[in-house]
């Protein structure tokens, strides 16, 4: 090999180091962006994962919490229903013991009395001067009508008239113009809203 042969050599293995070198640092630059490219789309995905997870978990706490409202509502209607189905139930076996004890109050002779007297101040109140009929039942004696006329006598223009009525058990109705004060036990019993309301009170109380 002369001289020019031994120098085109070495220049032409020289050129092919600088090539590999070139070569092997490109190589490494494209590695390395690849690298950082991929760990950026890691870290996005995993962003991304942590986001859709909280995002999961947030909307089981809104379905837990709905479900768990509707499950409290539903306890609190069935509540409310089966309150309301006992105060039924105890206003409907309450009625017949109001009524004997409405007509045990009428048999007592002393209760009886402030009984009529009570209705005697409210006819004073309520009905106007004139012809009054008062309806009353059987076992409602004269000595206690004429303390009934003592007690509501006492307006002027008053004219009473007793009738006994077979079908009254307790308590007195009387007619008065127009006007009509009704405390048999069937009037005081009419308004069942009011009782039920009172006797739901009372139970309410003990």
């Amino acid at each position: 090999m002369n001289e020019a042969s031994l120098i085109s050599t070495q220049q032409s293995e020289a050129l092919a180091r600088e090539v590999e070198r070139q070569f092997k640092k490109e190589t490494n630059a494209v590695i390395a962006a690849a690298e950082r490219d991929a760990a950026a789309i890691i870290a996005q995905a995993r962003a991304a994962a942590r986001i859709r997870v909280h995002e999961a978990i947030q909307e089981l706490r809104r379905e837990g919490a709905s479900r768990l409202a509707g499950a409290k509502a539903q306890l609190e209607a069935e509540r409310r229903a089966r309150v309301q189905r006992q105060a039924a139930q105890a206003v409907r076996d309450g009625l017949p013991l109001l009524r004997n004890a409405l007509e045990a109050r009428w048999r007592d002779r002393q209760n009886r009395r402030q009984w009529t007297d009570a209705v005697a101040s409210l006819c004073v109140l309520r009905l106007r001067p004139g012809a009054w009929l008062i309806e009353h039942p059987t076992d409602w004696s004269e000595p206690e009508q004429r303390n009934f006329t003592a007690m509501a006598g006492q307006k002027e223009g008053i004219v009473m008239r007793f009738v006994s009525d077979g079908e009254l058990q307790a308590g007195l109705r009387i007619k008065a113009d127009q006007a009509t004060l009704d405390a048999t036990l069937e009037g005081l019993l009419a308004d069942s809203r009011t009782i039920a309301a009172m006797t739901l009170d009372e139970i309410e109380q003990q």
